[in-house]
């Protein structure tokens, strides 16, 4: 018990007030959300946990992972300050303005604190869970007629190999004259690459390896894996309205769901263990 007790308070000695206050800061924007989300929407099926919660899972660890195996944190009285007042964002009674709280503190300690690594790190990962979270989603939004153009225009394209006779009004698709699916921007094969980024710098950041050419292109791979998964998807809605609620709310949304989170992880650990496995060179 002795040991144990010297072994935690050594811990929290090295993490100081400063880590000690980074660390309840990240946790309880995280856990503030989580418990915003299932107080005030319906239960989640096993698809929406999967697409809402993995970011989130992520961008903790790395914040998690900074502060523990990075240098000790020291913070000013400013710092403080702003964690505080930004911490009032949790109390917004609406999860995705809970990450008012990371957009603030992001920028703060990204201006003002550049020269230090750690925070400069946090900060970034802060700012990307805003995005994700919350600026994202309000400019895909308002970029979403623009992108849909787009999007049709791929999913027609792919839609010519599988299918004769596909047809196209607007964001009507089918196949077939007595059924169609109609995109909504909620379906959108380019809704989750925001997720896509935050799951590649997570990693980055917990592996130590820097944003690089290589990082870059896997990041390219996973966009376009991501993206062509959920293609697939809305190609297998288009024959029937029975494969449309099996990938739309059945167990195939779940396996896309998963599929595209694999397609956002792999090509960046590939990417890392690379990386990680490359000779030193000889001085």
């Amino acid at each position: 018990m002795r040991v144990a007790a010297l072994r935690g308070g050594s811990a929290a000695a090295r993490l100081g007030a400063g880590g000690s206050a980074l660390l309840v800061f990240a946790c309880g924007t995280v856990l503030s959300a989580v418990a915003q989300r299932h107080l005030l929407e319906a239960a989640q099926t096993a698809q929406r946990l999967v697409e809402f919660n993995i970011g989130e899972a992520f961008g903790l660890a790395a914040c998690v992972s900074l502060v523990l195996a990075g240098p000790r944190a020291v913070l000013g009285r400013g710092d403080l300050v702003v964690l505080l007042v930004a911490a009032l964002a949790w109390f917004v009674p609406e999860h995705h303005g809970v990450y008012l709280a990371t957009t603030l503190a992001g920028m703060w300690f990204l201006l003002a604190r550049r020269s230090d690594r750690l925070l400069r790190d946090l900060s970034h990962m802060w700012l990307a869970l805003s995005v994700y979270e919350l600026w994202g989603k309000l400019l895909f939004k308002l970029a979403y007629q623009l992108i849909e153009v787009f999007e049709v225009a791929v999913i027609q394209r792919f839609g010519r190999l599988l299918f004769d006779g596909i047809a196209v009004d607007g964001a009507r698709i089918s196949v077939r004259g007595d059924w169609s699916v109609v995109l909504l921007e909620g379906c959108s094969s380019f809704h989750n690459l925001s997720l896509t980024v935050l799951i590649w710098l997570s990693i980055l950041k917990i592996a130590r390896h820097p944003a690089d050419a290589a990082a870059a292109r896997a990041l390219g791979v996973s966009a376009c894996l991501v993206v062509a998964v959920n293609v697939t998807r809305i190609l297998a809605m288009l024959p029937s309205r029975e494969a449309y609620l099996f990938w739309h709310d059945g167990s195939g949304a779940t396996v896309v769901a998963l599929g595209s989170v694999a397609a956002a992880i792999v090509p960046i650990l590939l990417c890392v263990e690379r990386g990680a496995c490359r000779p030193m060179p000889h001085r």
